[in-house]
């Protein structure tokens, strides 16, 4: 950037897990701009991820799977119009595999743009960012654009906002429940696909295991449809192992999982809600690959399946998630655990592991 600029839009949409994961990008703007006016464009799932007023001045709900045909175009239209008055000085574009945001990028009149894709609408760009090739992890493809445009990055870690409302809903579960933090390990057996969950019988089978050897309590968080999953992982031993109640908003799963001291879970959102939380969590990753997808950070730790391929078919993936077996992650989880006990301090475990 010649100048610090005035007016900042930066447009970033998708799945929890991908919105969760750019957030360090996106906070690593406003720390860096002060100043500035940042406004992120985006869908209605990140009114609970990122609210205006948090690490963002302003939110603009932008949901384009609402409209269709002659009406999604009329929307558009719309809202370039409306980016228009904000006269921004930069724009950066944090979905760079969509045609529609390098077109809005360039349509909000922002006299520098910047992002790495797509290939064939690098043109919108004045600052091109090479598109890392081959295994790359997400929060880097996100924070390598915006350090393009010089923003400085102090913290990588993603961001999840909780409210009050958020604390008060697990403080009383804890509380209820006699529950302490440094004796706590939350488990969330559910995934966006059954495909990309690991067995439910298998994790009841961890839970009952870290009750017994380590007389810990384990919180099985849950929402929507997984009530089912997590009662029946709870029930593996009643007196020690917690179902905990329905988390209606992000917050509130992050809330949960920031009073545990542990969690376990699979490669899914509430996996990169944990990790913004900076709850050292375990992740059981099928056809994910870690260097992409793995829980970022040194606290964290991945159990990939045995069963490696380039790519996978919904079968495979499935049974990817079934290679992994308890032995694995037993190994896995029983090690850590031991880490944190051995170093209580979060500013220790992070240094050290």
């Amino acid at each position: 950037m010649k100048k610090e600029p005035k007016n900042i839009l930066i447009i970033k949409w998708g799945a929890l897990g991908d919105m969760v994961i750019s957030t360090g990008a996106i906070r690593s703007v406003k720390e860096t701009f002060p100043n500035a006016r940042a406004v992120l464009l985006s869908n209605s799932l990140m009114q609970q991820i990122a609210p205006s007023g948090s690490i963002i001045d302003e939110l603009i709900i932008y949901d384009e799977k609402e409209y269709h045909g002659v009406k999604a175009i009329a929307h558009l239209f719309r809202l370039v119009l409306h980016l228009r008055r904000y006269k921004f000085d930069l724009a950066i574009n944090l979905r760079w595999h969509s045609d529609r945001c390098a077109m809005i990028a360039y349509l909000s009149g922002a006299k520098e743009r910047v992002s790495s894709g797509p290939h064939n609408m690098m043109g919108l760009y004045t600052t091109k960012v090479p598109f890392p090739q081959g295994r790359y992890h997400e929060v880097h493809r996100n924070l390598d654009i915006v350090k393009a445009v010089g923003v400085k990055v102090n913290d990588e870690t993603p961001y999840t906002y909780i409210s009050i409302d958020d604390v008060k809903f697990a403080r009383d579960f804890f509380t209820l429940n006699n529950l302490e933090k440094n004796k706590t390990i939350c488990i969330h057996p559910g995934a966006s696909k059954p495909i990309r969950a690991w067995l439910p019988e298998r994790f009841r089978e961890i839970a009952k295991k870290l009750v017994e050897q380590y007389d810990v309590n384990v919180i099985v968080t849950w929402s929507g449809k997984e009530k089912e999953l997590a009662e029946y992982v709870a029930s593996a031993n009643p007196l020690k192992i917690f179902l905990a109640p329905q988390t209606k908003t992000i917050g509130e799963l992050a809330s949960l999982i920031k009073n545990s001291n542990m969690c376990l879970t699979n490669c899914t959102g509430p996996m990169n809600v944990a990790v913004a939380v900076r709850t050292p969590t375990c992740a059981i990753l099928g056809s994910s690959d870690p260097t992409d997808w793995g829980p970022y950070g040194e606290i964290h730790r991945t159990i990939k399946s045995p069963l490696v391929l380039e790519s996978y078919t919904d079968e495979q993936e499935a049974e990817a998630m079934n290679a992994v077996s308890v032995e694995q992650v037993w190994n896995v989880v029983s090690r850590r655990w031991e880490e944190i006990r051995a170093h209580p301090n979060p500013s220790l475990r992070e240094g050290l592991f």
